[in-house]
């Protein structure tokens, strides 16, 4: 990237089984003519360059649009890729869609937290489960 596209935002991910480095590198969204944003992304580390370029109707939107693009590009290696340790896991949630309209995307948005909070909950459970079985001496 020149100067005038250098990236803004970059995630390190790394390749299995020999940790080479995958660089997802996002350059800051841009208006274009006309009022149109665009934010281009850049993958490297797998081979061939992959580039692409998300356009919004602002910038955050552009960014959005980026970062789902980003993450669809790399969907086919994710089982390969590693971020933070974790194999498979690429640290770009899918997103949820806005555009079948705003009453889709809020029930959308409640069945996530809802069973994200259910998930929080299990974990909770099992946690102190764990700590009264190990108190205690059963398992």
């Amino acid at each position: 990237m020149t100067a005038d596209t250098d990236s803004f935002l970059s995630r390190r991910l790394s390749l299995l089984p020999g940790g080479q480095p995958v660089m997802l590198e996002i350059q800051a969204p841009r208006e274009r003519r006309g009022g149109e944003w665009a934010c281009v992304y850049r993958i490297r580390g797998l081979g061939r360059l992959r580039t692409g370029r998300a356009l919004g109707e602002d910038g955050v939107q552009a960014l959005q649009l980026a970062l789902t693009a980003a993450r669809r590009d790399l969907e086919p290696f994710a089982a390969r890729l590693t971020w933070a340790g974790e194999p498979g896991e690429l640290g770009l949630p899918e997103c949820v869609p806005d555009y079948f309209g705003g009453a889709f995307r809020r029930r959308l948005e409640a069945l996530v937290h809802r069973e994200s909070e259910a998930e929080a909950g299990r974990l909770r459970r099992a946690a102190l489960g764990k700590g009264r079985a190990g108190s205690s001496g059963r398992l």
